[in-house]
């Protein structure tokens, strides 16, 4: 055939194809999950259902939240129901309540706060907020203090010495009426724990040899030769591990964590070591509600 016809021909194909995509395309793509002969119009929905199959839990679909409501749940299991997708508004949860109904609103985000967020929101019975999950940071001078710590199992830091550093905290929960937490209810809770860390001596529990009255005797082996000493108690702050700024961070969040309201899911906390190195922590909270729910 001649390159020109063959050339002509081909656009012509093309032109045809692209047509007819085009003409397919107004009425857009609906794309249909199966699974056991059953349809699912998301991913979502999809993934709860094999979650429920696989666990032999029995249960309905397409049930009204209450009698006459036009809301359906997507899934029912006995009076639970499970609903995937937009919250439902708080009449809803009242009238669905007096039904002797729970709901369970399940939604996946397009918003993720970190690489580690996966956009999966549970808002349980009773719980507040829009499920979606945001991180606050606060960092204020008041959050600097001195310390001086002793590490026995390195060379240069076997030997008594301090540092100055600064702490930036960071909060992640979902947030209730627009926020994670008030930065005023939290600014002191962090200020009293950094303050009760302030000209304080960090060392691990391992190196304690005794106690006599007020005073801790510590003693270790370094490449310079054998420490021991007595160091006041209440100066002294002993740690499970090594007296590391990782270490010090988990300290600083486990001082934190409970007193944050029920909404914070992790506290995280960026300790600096003197200028320009530190550590950062993120740590799950793992309240009284998060534990009732899972035992659910």
């Amino acid at each position: 055939m001649n390159p020109r016809v063959r050339a002509i021909v081909q656009k012509d194909l093309l032109d045809g194809i692209s047509a007819r995509v085009k003409e397919l395309d107004k009425g857009g793509y609906a794309r249909v999950y199966r699974s056991k002969g059953r349809e699912y119009p998301t991913g979502l929905h999809l993934l709860v259902s094999r979650i429920l199959d696989a666990a032999g839990v029995e249960y309905h679909t397409d049930e009204p939240i209450f009698p006459a409501s036009p809301r359906h749940a997507d899934f029912a299991v006995g009076n639970r129901l499970f609903l995937l997708g937009g919250d439902l508004s708080p009449a809803e949860k009242k009238k669905a309540s007096r039904a002797g109904n729970e709901c369970v609103v399940i939604s996946q985000s397009e918003v993720l706060s970190d690489i580690f967020d996966t956009g999966v929101r549970v808002l349980g019975p009773g719980d507040r907020g829009g499920g979606r999950l945001q991180t606050i940071f606060m960092d204020d001078p008041s959050f600097n203090f001195d310390y001086a710590h002793i590490l026995p199992k390195t060379e240069k830091c076997s030997v008594m010495h301090g540092h100055t550093s600064s702490v930036l905290v960071e909060l992640a929960g979902s947030p209730v009426d627009g926020m994670v937490v008030d930065f005023n209810d939290a600014k002191p809770i962090i200020k009293e724990a950094v303050r009760d860390l302030d000209h304080k001596l960090f060392i691990s529990s391992r190196y304690v040899l005794g106690r006599e009255g007020s005073s801790v005797l510590i003693g270790f082996d370094t490449v310079h030769g054998r420490f021991e000493m007595r160091v006041p108690s209440k100066t002294t702050v002993l740690l499970e591990e090594e007296a590391t700024v990782e270490n010090m961070a988990q300290e600083l969040v486990r001082r934190i964590a409970p007193g944050m309201p029920k909404n914070v899911e992790a506290v995280g906390v960026y300790v600096y070591e003197g200028l320009n190195k530190g550590t950062h922590l993120l740590a799950q909270v793992h309240t009284r509600e998060a534990e009732r729910r899972r035992r659910r």
